[in-house]
């Protein structure tokens, strides 16, 4: 019989054979789902003209997702934020139900059980306290890791969490685009910092892979193209997606927002060389994304090998019906709301020559935020070609519809060689003329080709870039460089944004904190009844302008 040494010997040599030996793998799958850009469309409903609208809606995204968390064993869900506004649901909840609790949206989301949702600019539009508290109101987790307090490194918003799957640690970051300390400086100024996300991520991804992470999410409110659409100093890339893939290693998923686009297929090679699922998913809830990973667990640590992204279209999922009883209520809250008539009109408005000749409907917009901001100029972009209304009710459906955004307004000082800058830039959102028509540029959006109204000008479309604007007068008198202006524009553009440098450091001289779209309805509510004479003053037009769509 061995002795108790020869024993002790024989079971340390089993033991040590058996740590040598191969371990048998472990493997599995983690299926990652996403929704971006959500924008109010809880229900498949457009309530700008009061119908259906089978293509967006959270509720038959959230059908499509729980067909996957029925099928796959390990499943994410994620947001990439922009949910809160956007949409007449939305704005409402957040305006005329503000002291109401929980936006229904998040209800909705928490009902859903996200594993967590990253800020989006739009967030910050209703104010910091609004934001915070819902918030705090909210059981997602909420995230937003390169905003910090104001002069410091502190976080303002929880910057990661960490999720187990299977014995597998995923860790997801959220980032958001730092334009939000332009778009919404007025609520943010002073108070947050906005940092630049591909520093944060260099510095979040060790830090989380520290905490026991085996798998990094990014998860951004940021677009791929790495470019921005403002020009503001020390304000860092808006759409940073690219530079955080070549530049920060250790990544296997990226979700992306904000621009609004469907970015999917096989995986991308990351700052490390290894393969980066890359997905997003279009904007307002028109798709869910998906990336599935394949683990596999060697030598101790998880290989992760991304799967081809996909983006799912809604258009053919039911409404998930439970969720759907969670908002009846305020559903129809909205349709009431939105139906209400806020005036009348004998005219018929049209915006759909908007950006080819000088039409009442915008000179609505352009009398208002001169009327109200004490302003000898107003600038304001068609945000759409196929509203009409009239004659008859105006609803506020119209209204939403005319300027769906929550921007301000803005009067600033300008001189007249800023205003010729100004004019040339809103013409180059044309190329030119293609046997006689207008041919809009490439990768410029409708809403940031602007007009003004308070001036007479007039562009030829022939003519080089930088050199189109052919005449330019105010008050019967040519437009002197050093002449000075008082300029009404909304707060997006008072920033600079949309490429319209120009105004970035023009000084501010009076601000209304109060969205153009309410001025607009006072104004009409006021009024009672609108006609083109009321505010239609034909001040612009271009040299080739078709005799068939000269306004009225």
């Amino acid at each position: 019989m061995p002795s108790l040494s020869c024993r002790t010997a024989l079971m340390a040599l089993l033991l040590c054979l058996g740590a040598c030996a191969p371990q048998p793998e472990t493997s599995l799958e983690i299926t990652v789902l996403t929704t971006a850009d959500i924008h109010g469309r809880v229900l498949p409903w457009d309530y700008y003209r009061d119908q259906p609208d089978e293509a967006h809606s959270l509720l038959k995204a959230a059908s499509l997702i729980a067909v996957r968390r029925d099928t796959a064993e390990h499943v994410l869900l994620l947001d990439a934020g922009d949910f809160i506004q956007g949409n007449p649901f939305a704005d409402f909840h957040a305006t005329e139900r503000a002291e109401d609790g929980l936006h229904p949206l998040l209800r909705v989301m928490d009902a859903m059980d996200y594993d967590a949702i990253v800020l989006g600019n739009h967030e910050f539009n209703f104010g910091l306290d609004y934001l915070d508290r819902q918030i705090s109101l909210s059981s997602s987790p909420i995230l937003a890791g390169n905003v910090y307090r104001h002069g410091t490194r502190e976080h303002a918003y929880t910057p990661y969490v960490i999720r187990e799957l299977g014995g597998v640690r995923v860790g997801i970051i959220g980032l958001t685009t730092p334009g939000s300390a332009v778009w919404d400086r007025r609520h943010v100024e002073g108070v947050l910092d906005f940092g630049d996300g591909a520093e944060a991520a260099a510095r979040l991804v060790p830090e989380v892979r520290t905490a026991g992470a085996d798998v990094i999410v990014m998860l951004l409110h940021s677009g791929l193209e790495a470019r921005s659409s403002y020009t503001a100093g020390g304000v860092a890339e808006e759409n940073f997606g690219q530079t955080l893939l070549d530049s920060v290693p250790g990544i296997d998923v990226l979700v992306l927002a904000h621009t609004h686009r469907v970015i999917e297929g096989e995986p991308r090679t990351g700052a490390d060389g290894r393969p980066v699922a890359v997905v997003q998913a279009g904007r307002w809830a028109s798709h869910v994304g998906e990336v599935t990973l394949r683990l596999v667990r060697r030598e101790g640590r998880w290989e992760v090998s991304p799967g081809t992204a996909r983006a799912i279209p809604v258009v053919d999922a039911p409404v998930a019906p439970a969720l759907a009883a969670l908002v009846d209520a305020d559903h129809q809250a909205v349709r009431d709301w939105v139906n209400e008539v806020v005036a009348g009109t004998p005219d018929r408005w049209s915006a759909r020559d908007a950006r080819l000749v000088d039409t009442p409907i915008i000179d609505l917009i352009q009398h208002v935020q001169k009327q109200v901001g004490e302003a000898q100029l107003s600038g304001s972009a068609a945000f759409t070609t196929t509203l009409e209304f009239g004659p008859g009710p105006i609803t506020r459906a119209d209204l939403a519809t005319l300027y769906p955004y929550e921007n301000t307004l803005v009067v600033l000082e300008v001189t007249g060689e800023q205003l010729r800058e100004y004019l040339e830039y809103a013409a180059a959102f044309y190329e030119g003329l293609r046997a006689g028509e207008p041919v809009v540029a490439g990768g410029r959006p409708g809403y940031n080709f602007d007009m003004l109204a308070g001036v007479d000008y007039l562009v030829d479309l022939a003519r080089p870039v930088g050199e189109r604007v052919v005449e330019l007068s105010y008050d019967g008198e040519p437009v002197q460089a050093q002449q000075r202006f008082s300029l009404a524009v909304n707060s997006y553009r008072a920033q600079g944004s949309g490429g319209y440098t120009m105004l970035v450091d023009a000084p501010v001289l009076r601000e209304i904190d109060r969205s153009v779209r309410t001025l607009i309805e006072e104004y009409l509510a006021e009024r009672g009844e609108i006609r083109h004479a009321d505010v239609h003053q034909r001040n612009w037009a271009h040299v080739h302008e078709p005799d068939s769509l000269i306004a009225p």
